[in-house]
């Protein structure tokens, strides 16, 4: 996903760099106010098809919506875990793998009908199950692999949004230099500006 948000009702973020980041970050400055954006079923199917996980809307009702919240923060917490050098919660674990074991019913496939064989991991999701399956896939292999070396936590106090570094130095602080950067930058200014000479 590019910029900080695409088309839909809800003020989505699309920093995070992966899918399994991007749901995570469905709360908006985690650390302080609480910001929900998955308020309602509808807002789940919206962010499905924003997120370019499902083409077409996918049923979902409250108890799924629960589910899904349950698996997010499950994420969250694995993945800060991760970040701080820490064993993963055992609950955090079981939530997720119990997502993986589902996920396991679409085993990857060798698609072979163009000239260069292409390795699909999974098909289009056919129902929400499937959407949430494809998120906890991702995010096992952000927190399983290598890739956990380029996930950050937004240097922006009331934000702690996660994303993933792809800068060539590695070394990004902002969820996103329009938002946080620039508030930031412009704290910086003010307080340099008042200062006496």
């Amino acid at each position: 996903m590019s910029g900080s948000q695409l088309e839909g009702s809800r003020p989505w973020a699309w920093f995070g760099g992966r899918p399994g980041v991007d749901f995570v970050n469905t709360v908006r400055e985690r650390a302080t106010t609480w910001r929900e954006l998955l308020e309602s079923p509808a807002d789940l199917a919206e962010w499905f098809v924003v997120a370019e996980i499902s083409a077409r809307p996918l049923a979902v009702d409250h108890g799924l919506l629960r589910q899904a919240k349950e698996l997010r923060e499950a994420i969250d917490q694995g993945i800060r875990a991760v970040l701080a050098a820490e064993r993963v919660p055992a609950e955090s674990a079981q939530v997720i793998n119990a997502w993986l074991a589902r996920a396991a019913d679409r085993p990857p496939y060798l698609d072979v009908r163009e000239r260069i064989p292409v390795l699909r991991t999974a098909t289009a999701p056919s129902d929400a199950r499937d959407a949430l399956c494809h998120i906890a896939l991702d995010a096992a292999e952000l927190m399983g692999t290598s890739a956990r070396d380029t996930v950050r936590v937004c240097a922006s106090a009331p934000c702690s949004a996660l994303f993933v570094d792809r800068s060539a130095a590695r070394r990004r602080r902002w969820c996103s230099m329009a938002t946080c950067g620039n508030r930031a930058k412009a704290a910086q200014f003010r307080r340099s500006s008042t200062k006496p000479h």
